[in-house]
């Protein structure tokens, strides 16, 4: 991969401190951080006074990212919160008091070198108009180029209606839109242990967040929002046969979806997160590889490392190769 430009769209940030908000509404909920016994560059997450996940310093360190980003041959990353950090379900003031300190810290960060970082904020989407007015915040203010949302904010999934003022003014504002499965559906008929929550039940949910945007009439209303999508969509490039088969079939979809589920569908991004270079054929079969870019999911337990290793197993030509390595990210975020 030497020489080659590669862009990471899905990498995670966590502040090396947390605001304590244990006084606000929710309580313990609030994420909080806690020392690991002996391990100066590992922290725990606590969740309600349970223990949530182990991070290391690779979630605030730019020193560590660099280094490797240097092994792996990464030009740039993108950050964005980790996902349990957006917080929908407090209260939507303290939501956006919790998502400035988050975006301020990131915006300090992607100051670290901001010619191999770029940063996504986080905005108080349970309130979508509030969320709204918070966009121009995030670009000029913190200078981050786009925003991560949830695939559903409190059970209401992120192409209901409902959040129509925050999509107009994200397109608007030329805000970049990183859609991020969290807390899956039907994760309570998962048989096995909680980590297939992550596993199974991310790819199911991201699904329902894609179809949500088609079926939802938010692609058809906002034509030029640029959205892309972690872990590949999920399972949504198995289901788009089957929608479109319907649309075809049933007149009840097509007078929400105007044009084939594949038009909209190809308005989107995605990223490369899928584990098999089989699985990526078929998403460049479906979605075109103007509509893939590079994603790890660094620095946690289910990263791909060394992400983009597998690009010249594909059978595609070296500008196809340039889309899904850099070209593509280049234009989504504007840069380079």
């Amino acid at each position: 991969m030497n020489g080659e430009l590669i862009v990471d769209v899905h990498t995670h940030f966590v502040p090396e401190h947390l605001p304590d908000m244990g006084n606000r509404f929710g309580g313990d909920r609030w994420p909080a951080l806690k020392c690991s016994c002996g391990q100066t560059h590992h922290k725990q997450i606590m969740i309600s006074g349970k223990h949530f996940r182990t991070i290391t310093d690779q979630c605030w360190s730019p020193e560590r990212r660099i280094t490797d980003m240097n092994q792996e041959d990464i030009t740039i990353q993108v950050l964005s919160p980790m996902p349990e950090l957006l917080s929908y379900w407090f209260k939507a003031e303290d939501t956006l008091e919790y998502s400035r300190y988050i975006n301020f810290e990131l915006s300090k960060f992607i100051e670290n070198d901001s010619n191999r970082f770029i940063g996504l904020g986080m905005v108080p989407l349970q309130d979508p108009e509030l969320a709204a007015k918070e966009l121009k915040r995030l670009k000029n203010d913190f200078g981050l180029k786009g925003v991560e949302v949830g695939t559903n904010i409190n059970g209401r999934l992120i192409g209901d209606p409902f959040f129509t003022p925050f999509f107009a003014e994200a397109e608007a504002e030329d805000i970049s839109i990183f859609i991020h499965a969290l807390h899956p559906i039907g994760k309570e008929r998962i048989v096995g242990p909680p980590a297939l929550s992550a596993i199974i039940g991310f790819p199911t949910e991201n699904a329902y967040a894609v179809a949500s945007l088609i079926t939802g009439g938010i692609l058809e209303k906002f034509p030029n929002l640029k959205i892309y999508v972690s872990h590949g969509g999920g399972t949504f490039a198995a289901l788009l046969p089957r929608l479109t088969f319907g649309w075809e079939k049933m007149e009840e979809i097509r007078k929400v979806c105007p044009h084939p589920p594949s038009y909209y569908a190809k308005k989107m991004y995605y990223d490369t997160l899928v584990y098999d270079t089989n699985t990526l054929r078929y998403l460049i079969q479906q979605f075109g590889s103007s509509q893939l870019m590079i994603g790890s999911d660094y620095p946690f337990l289910i990263r791909e490392e060394n992400p983009g290793h597998w690009i010249h197993e594909l059978n595609i030509s070296q500008e196809e190769k340039d889309m899904l390595t850099y070209k593509n990210a280049c234009n989504i975020f504007r840069i380079l």
